[in-house]
């Protein structure tokens, strides 16, 4: 219960919390009130749980994410044991409650994800700042290359036994003077980049998979 209300304080001091969101965080204080080890994915218990969720498999374990708030295209993830995620555009940008923190994300140019990756040419290059901590690693450049490569059938837990044919993009990210060399995996739907499904890599050695159980949607891309 205390990790819970950790979370969830975590998410305010991120967004800055107004009071509406306060009691929609007290809502899913008791849906979650007691943790589960493992994270349902059955049809029947997504359904049950009316909020808007992901599964987010790490080296530690797995749990379930709920949305807290949004704010313009920021979107507010927290886990009931301690951990904040903050995605746009299906890209984790920050985190708090984890070993190793993804402080901040900055895009030196355009920002390939608000656009959505179906839209990006096999090859297109794009460049971010990362901040990490502990140890103050601010400022880490990062270099990556996008590759496409076709369709996919992934099988969603809602969609059991129907799989969906999904776009996957591969992220060569490479920073030279951070020992940093990973690739980033997203399954996107080829019609207008929404992210069902990724593998990213928060910091080195620190991957972490988020799948949309019950995905928060906004206004198709054209």
């Amino acid at each position: 219960m205390l990790r819970f209300v950790a979370a969830l304080t975590a998410a305010c001091a991120l967004s800055a919390c107004a009071p509406p969101l306060q009691g929609a965080f007290g809502t899913l204080r008791d849906a979650l009130y007691t943790p589960r080890p493992t994270v349902s994915t059955s049809s029947a218990d997504i359904l049950a749980r009316p909020y808007f969720q992901q599964r987010l498999q790490s080296p530690w374990g797995t749990a379930l994410l709920v949305l807290g708030r949004t704010q313009g295209s920021q979107e507010f993830w927290a886990t009931s044991t301690g951990q904040v995620l903050v995605v746009e555009h299906g890209l984790i940008r920050r985190t708090t409650g984890l070993p190793q923190t993804l402080e901040g994300t900055r895009f030196l140019g355009p920002d390939p994800f608000a656009a959505g990756l179906h839209t990006l040419p096999d090859g297109s290059r794009s460049r971010r700042e990362l901040d990490w901590a502990p140890g103050y690693r601010y400022g880490i450049q990062v270099r990556s290359r996008f590759r496409r490569h076709g369709l996919e059938a992934v099988t969603l837990p809602r969609n059991l036994g129907s799989p969906r044919l999904l776009l996957r993009i591969d992220e060569e990210l490479e920073a030279s003077n951070a020992r940093f060399s990973v690739t980033n995996r997203y399954w996107v739907d080829p019609d207008d980049g929404f992210i069902y499904k990724s593998r990213q890599y928060l910091a080195p050695h620190l991957p972490v998979t988020l799948t949309q159980l019950r995905p928060y949607r906004r206004e198709p891309r054209p």
